[in-house]
């Protein structure tokens, strides 16, 4: 009887059935068009590493049996096999068995194309302007399912660059796609890219630059932020130029630690990062996906690393946004499940190094902590960006934005009890001041205090709807 020999999930083949299925569901939607693309990534994953190790065997089996008519188990009888989380012995003896049929499927499959149906989805999904639509669903199956194949047994000579190759060869389809995969060279390549673009798109990539940046400067405060964000801005951009002269570019980090309270607009800096990176050819999308512990850290072994890289696949060619990074790592915690997340990220961060951008937030000292926690953390996150505080008059300025964005007035003598309150509620300030978030509370407060002042009126005007009193201002903190 064969033995499990991948237990990286806890689990005996955990990872086996959650990218399998993941493929299956993909595909499924319209398995005519798709099924064609999803033999076409696993002949170009068999010839790269062949199907020798009996994890990479079970895994072939596990996704195509459901897909063979006329020979093995069929699509009847493969449901128990999606109906458990996990491989027994008795399970990846099935499949092995199996292994064959698939394998042969595999090798005469060799003639379909990876791209056809992908540019398609991916064309229909740009028209609808939607960025979870039925091309990144089956991306992210086919990306996470290549990954899993090609390291099952642990990754082979060349892997890495096979994987980015292939990566981008999912992300960028055409539909003349031929599927030849070479290597990639990270930042250096996506520059390079882009230096053949049109004038046409670079005006188009300027114009997004100048819209980030100017998004950048109007915000509250945040002096030092915006000066780092600038120099980094101007560093990639001269990377641009190097790229574009042929030169060599040197190792960029990107990946950043954010430390602040509460409400001090990380969430908002990362965001915009993205789309700077975006506008400046180093991210394809720019977009931004936030997570937490509750969404990362699963409650039974084998789970987590799924979750991990459910996100990291929803973030590719963008942002990954970890709040309160440092609850993956409790104090004191022994084997917390939150360790498999961190060890599980930091291997995806070096598999997409080209193509994701991590933040991890905080408060500054529980940060310090959870870099401190694992010998990866702190050479990952190389950059820093600490948060301060807004200060009184710039909790007004962002109250007084809350205002004017709503069509909203507010009286003289409201705007000296706005004063007053805010530099008490300053003064007061601990380690859970909500900065930016609690001004916001206070004005729909204010809302909610005009409400209750105006329902007894008989008749409302305009103004009177509009118009922010004092009586509408907490009068204690």
């Amino acid at each position: 009887m064969s033995s499990p020999t991948n237990t990286k999930n806890g689990l005996p083949g955990a990872h086996l059935v959650s990218a399998a299925r993941k493929l299956m569901e993909a595909v499924l939607p319209d398995p005519l068009q798709l099924l064609p693309e999803a033999w076409a990534l696993a002949a170009a994953c068999y010839d790269q590493v062949d199907m020798s190790h009996p994890d990479r065997a079970v895994f072939a089996a596990l996704s195509f049996l459901p897909f063979i008519q006329d020979e093995g188990p069929g699509p009847i009888g493969m449901k128990p096999f999606f109906r458990l989380d996990y491989l027994n012995n008795s399970d990846r003896d099935q499949l092995l068995r199996y292994a064959p049929i698939v394998k042969a499927r595999i090798e005469a499959k060799r003639s379909c194309r990876l791209g056809p149906g992908l540019a398609k989805l991916k064309q229909h999904d740009e028209k609808m302007s939607t960025e979870t639509g039925s091309f990144y669903k089956l991306s992210s199956a086919f990306l996470q399912w290549a990954d899993v194949y090609i390291t099952a047994g642990g990754l082979p000579s060349g892997g890495t660059d096979f994987l980015k190759s292939l990566n981008k060869q999912i992300m960028n389809p055409t539909a003349d796609t031929a599927g030849n995969l070479g290597s990639g060279s990270g930042v250096a390549d996506t520059f390079a890219q882009q230096a053949g673009q049109n004038a046409e798109e670079k005006a188009d990539q300027e114009e997004k630059l100048k819209i980030a940046l100017e998004k950048l400067e109007k915000l509250t405060g945040m002096d030092p932020i915006k000066e780092q964000v600038r120099t980094l801005s101007n560093l990639m951009k001269v990377h641009q130029k190097r790229a574009s002269l042929g030169m060599k570019i040197p190792p960029v980090a990107l990946h950043a630690v954010f430390t602040g309270r509460p409400g001090t607009g990380k969430t908002t800096v990362a965001r915009l990062l993205g789309q700077i990176f975006a506008a400046q050819g180093f991210l394809r999308k720019g977009h931004l996906i936030e997570t937490d512990r509750a969404h990362l850290v699963a409650g039974f072994v084998g789970q987590t690393a799924g979750r991990v890289d459910e996100a990291v696949s929803s973030a590719l060619d963008g942002v990954l946004f970890i709040d309160e990074a440092y609850t993956l790592i409790p104090e004191n915690a022994g084997n917390d499940f939150g360790r498999e997340a961190v060890d599980t990220l930091l291997k995806r961060m070096e598999d997409y190094r080209d193509r994701l951008i991590v933040v991890v937030a905080g408060y500054p000292d529980e940060m310090e902590r959870f870099l401190e926690s694992n010998p990866g953390l702190a050479s990952r996150f190389s950059r820093r960006f600490h948060f301060d505080d807004f200060s009184p008059s710039e909790l007004e300025e962002i109250f007084m934005r809350f205002v004017h964005d709503t069509g909203m007035t507010i009286t003289s003598g409201a705007t000296g009890k706005l004063r007053v309150y805010l530099q008490a509620l300053w003064n007061a300030r601990d380690k859970y001041f909500g900065n930016g978030r609690m001004v916001r509370n206070l004005f729909e407060s204010c809302l909610e205090a005009q409400a209750n002042r105006l329902a007894a009126y008989p008749e409302l005007t305009q103004e009177l709807l509009s118009s922010i009193e004092e009586s509408d201002l907490p009068n204690e903190i």
